[in-house]
């Protein structure tokens, strides 16, 4: 009987609150209104207000959830923390080189939808939050690809005499670059084309040579 009541209430704890259900909602909200008005007027032109208006939200809401504009950049870290995670969980059965291709389009396809406003202002601030390392190794897009890499090297497709964070590196460095040179593209071309292509290139550059 205790048994099954602990279970109830561990399972009503987990489960999050209509008050909490409405606070993310609402913070995605105004998470959606910025990147919105971002991508339009460019980060250091948007202001408070005109993301909130945007959101339909009072100002002192973005400060509920937000503590700066900045704070909303990072939050976009967050997010693509949890792309990651699912798509590993789509592609951890396949091949090196269809699993590090599928993994990078699938988040990109999705990492696309915000446009260039957001993502110009994430490469921007990497040099000014000088405490935050985003490409740590405990980053969920490093773990995944590690994971890939390694499952590669089982597979005896790539070398296991080499470090698999060394191939990783290799692959962040093409995905890192591809998405600042995006940024500048006047040409309307697709990222996740782009990357998905690019990755694919060094993927292939990658494997041992029969």
């Amino acid at each position: 009987m205790n048994r099954v009541k602990d279970s109830s209430q561990a399972s009503a704890a987990a489960k999050p609150t209509r008050r909490k259900m409405q606070a993310m909602q609402t913070k995605q909200k105004i998470y959606d209104a910025a990147v919105k008005e971002i991508s339009i007027k460019g980060f250091h032109n948007v202001s408070i207000e005109d993301i909130t208006a945007a959101a339909h939200v009072a100002k002192g809401s973005f400060y509920t959830h937000f503590p700066s504009k900045e704070a909303l950049v990072l939050y976009t870290f967050t997010q693509s923390d949890a792309l990651y995670n699912e798509a590993y969980e789509k592609v951890k059965e396949m091949d090196f080189l269809s699993g590090v291709t599928t993994f990078v389009r699938l988040t990109y396809q999705e990492y696309e939808k915000r446009g260039k406003g957001i993502i110009r202002a994430m490469i921007s601030n990497y040099f000014t939050w000088e405490d935050r390392n985003f490409y740590d190794r405990d980053r969920p897009l490093l773990q995944c690809l590690k994971k890939l890499v390694e499952r590669g090297q089982n597979a005896n497709v790539l070398d296991a005499g080499i470090a698999a964070d060394r191939y990783v590196f290799d692959l962040l460095s093409t995905m890192i670059g591809v998405e600042v040179l995006w940024c500048f593209d006047t040409q309307n071309l697709s990222l996740t084309e782009m990357i998905s292509d690019a990755v694919a290139m060094t993927a292939r550059g990658m494997l041992i040579q029969a």
